[in-house]
């Protein structure tokens, strides 16, 4: 049990960073002159691949184990998705800030949904571990 509390707060710390890391690719893209009439495919584009990376995190770090899902959507919600957020918004200046803060909430339904299929599917689809 210990180990499976252990396994489920590394994947919530993982599902963070790339929450910080998928906002910062977002807003590097959303500066003017770059890719801002994109910037609707490179949000679905990112899920896509965040989800994907949440499928394989989900199915080789925790197995077919349901008690995860809540065991990981709590702490990261509650916990490393506010802490971590409020590091990236203290580093940048005040304008890189905002843009941040903008994509944070109009992208957090869509992250959302890629976690939810990532962790649910990667469950679904991982090996029943045989008891020895």
């Amino acid at each position: 049990m210990i180990r499976l509390l252990i396994k489920t707060q590394v994947v919530a710390i993982l599902f963070a960073l790339f929450w910080i890391i998928y906002l910062s690719v977002l807003a590097f893209l959303d500066q003017p002159g770059r890719a801002a009439q994109h910037i609707n495919s490179f949000v679905y584009g990112f899920a896509i691949l965040m989800a994907v990376i949440y499928f394989l995190l989900s199915k080789y770090l925790i197995g077919r184990k349901w008690l995860a899902v809540p065991l990981v959507l709590i702490p990261y919600f509650f916990l490393y998705k506010p802490v971590f957020q409020r590091i990236l918004l203290s580093i940048p200046n005040e304008s890189y800030g905002m843009v941040l803060k903008f994509l944070a909430l109009s992208t957090g339904a869509t992250h959302l949904l890629a976690i939810i299929c990532g962790l649910g599917f990667g469950i679904m689809f991982s090996r029943p571990q045989l008891k020895a």
